[in-house]
């Protein structure tokens, strides 16, 4: 019988490395100690992955980390190779003699399209398409035309940069590598703004196939949290804008008459080694809706939610069994 091994991935948005909220370092690693995170894939963690782990180091736990400039990767498992990828960060870990190949993602924040149907300007800089409105509220109303939408969405670049993951991905797959990837895409699933969703969340009727996220299934990535709860109405898994108690709603929010809430955090794996036996969230209960604090009542799953909260997102945990 092949022997299965419990992997443990922790994929968050620390927010400015974690100092947006006092004790924020102490805080992150409290949280990878209780998650039992044997692989935490960290964004907007520009001073945040080495200071994690020697926080965890002074609590005695070892973890290996990988860094760039923004996004992280700290890990249990030995360190056989890294890379720094634009926009990520690989890592080939050595798990029991099996190679897991992880990139720790978040992708570029400006042209967030998801804005559009909401009424908001999708922060594009001069001289794009509705660039005139920055990240503030449109005096037309919200923007419905799809083609429109996918048009700033594909501008973003994000949906390339997944297409560069990819090819990278299939050669480490090709060389018998389990792949792992997580983080902060800054832009929807096309698995959530579908047709059972197209009244929610102030989508205004809108059904979009996100690029991004539609690359990464049509090459046979598993969204861990929406395989295991597939109708995005009665869990649609939303991770900004999480509420957080110690922080001020307006630097929470950005368009605050409008309900922002999506799910733009996701771990995603690919490789038939892999088996996916739990996910859930990580972070409060509480999301911001037009802009005031209010408790969710979706039947998301919620892996944990601890006392204080170190980010303006949401984490995903999920429990892999790596087996031969």
């Amino acid at each position: 019988m092949p022997v299965a091994r419990e992997i443990r991935v922790l994929a968050l948005n620390v927010w400015h490395s974690g100092s947006k909220v006092a004790d924020g370092t102490q805080l992150i690693a409290e949280l990878i100690i209780s998650t039992r995170a044997s692989i935490v894939l960290l964004s907007e963690a520009t001073t945040a992955t080495t200071a994690v782990a020697a926080e965890l180091a002074r609590r005695g736990r070892e973890f290996n980390t990988v860094a760039s400039h923004d996004t992280g990767i700290l890990t249990v498992f030995p360190v056989e190779d890294s890379a720094d990828l634009q926009w990520m960060v690989k890592a080939r870990l050595n798990i029991d003699g099996r190679r897991v190949t992880v990139y720790s993602a978040h992708l570029e924040f400006r042209w967030y399209a998801s804005n559009l149907p909401r009424g908001y300007g999708p922060g594009v800089p001069e001289p794009g398409e509705f660039a005139e409105y920055n990240f503030e509220k449109l005096p037309g109303g919200p923007v419905t035309d799809t083609a429109a939408i996918q048009r700033v969405n594909a501008a973003s670049g994000r949906p390339e940069v997944i297409s560069t993951l990819l090819a990278d991905a299939k050669n480490e797959i090709a060389q018998g590598a389990s792949v792992i990837m997580g983080g902060d895409l800054n832009e929807p699933s096309v698995l959530d703004w579908t047709s059972a969703t197209a009244n929610m969340f102030d989508h205004n009727g809108v059904t979009v196939p996100w690029e991004s996220t539609r690359r990464l299934h049509a090459a046979g990535f598993v969204d861990a949290y929406r395989s295991m709860y597939p109708d995005p109405a009665t869990h649609p898994g939303l991770t900004w804008p999480s509420d957080n108690a110690e922080v001020d709603v307006s630097e929470l929010a950005w368009a605050p008459e409008a309900d922002e809430r999506d799910r733009v955090d996701f771990v995603f794996a690919n490789g038939a080694a892999l088996t996916l036996s739990t996910v859930g969230i990580v972070g409060p209960r509480g999301s911001i809706v037009h802009g005031t604090r209010q408790q969710e009542t979706t039947e998301d799953n919620f892996a944990a939610s601890p006392p204080r909260w170190c980010s303006d997102h949401k984490g995903i945990l999920a429990t892999y069994q790596l087996t031969d």
